[in-house]
């Protein structure tokens, strides 16, 4: 595994831990997406927190929302449009 060995998510060696203000901002963006994901529909709003807080598969999210997997599927895609689109009206800069 990359990230056990020192790499990050892109491939490059990490050379230090991270700063404080290295967390804090990772903090803020995560409770930004937060905020956004509230402002998604309801179906939307529960496909991305059974995928990402919950760690499902979409099968599992299917059969939990009682869909087809085709719509959980849509569900997500058209969560990640609506996420995007939200960045960039507000000018959010998520690096």
């Amino acid at each position: 595994n990359e990230s056990d060995a020192g790499y990050d998510v892109i491939g490059t060696m990490r050379f230090s831990e991270p700063t404080a203000e290295d967390v804090m901002v990772h903090g803020e963006m995560e409770q930004t997406i937060r905020e956004l994901i509230e402002l998604l529909p309801d179906e939307q709003r529960e496909v991305v927190r059974l995928r990402y807080y919950s760690k499902m598969s979409f099968q599992e999210i299917a059969e939990q929302t009682e869909v087809s997997i085709n719509t959980a599927l849509g569900r997500m895609r058209y969560a990640l449009i609506n996420l995007r689109k939200m960045i960039q009206e507000r000018n959010l800069a998520l690096n």
